[in-house]
């Protein structure tokens, strides 16, 4: 998923357990403006999300948008 010059981060989300919650999820980020990508992974219960390097305020709407849907965003680790 890492495009080049994107960052990407990984956030944990509580509270989703199944292909209709990760599809309202990643449907939801990625109406975000500034979210290149974004794609749920089910198993681990996270959210990797694409965006374009200095954006990272983009990532408390993302977290905001989780836990608007009813779900719980932990802290976004931001890959190196």
């Amino acid at each position: 998923m890492r495009s080049s010059g994107l960052r990407v981060a990984t956030i944990p989300v509580e509270g989703m357990a199944c292909l209709s919650c990760a599809a309202s999820i990643k449907r939801a980020v990625k109406t975000i403006e500034g979210v290149s990508d974004a794609e749920v992974d089910l198993v681990r219960r996270s959210l990797r999300v694409s965006y374009p390097p200095g954006r990272t305020l983009l990532l408390d709407r993302v977290t905001t948008a989780i836990d608007g849907l009813g779900y719980k965003a932990g802290t976004p680790v931001i890959a190196p």
